[in-house]
């Protein structure tokens, strides 16, 4: 499953979809969540961007 998105989720929002999420300033900062709903980190230190884009969708459980 693989997904695409101009949508920004925010550090501290839960993430709408288990995947892999880029900082949306490119500079190749990536975050995975197995679960949907999970917290989205804070961007790292020195990180240009304002949040986080879905850029790969991938199944996920609540386990």
């Amino acid at each position: 499953m693989s997904k695409s998105s101009d949508t920004m989720w925010k550090p501290g929002q839960k993430a709408p979809a288990s995947g892999f999420y880029e900082c949306d300033a490119g500079c190749w900062h990536r975050f995975s969540t197995n679960v949907a709903g999970h917290v989205l980190p804070p961007l790292p230190d020195g990180c240009a961007g304002t949040g986080w884009r879905l850029v790969e969708q991938r199944p996920g459980s609540a386990e």
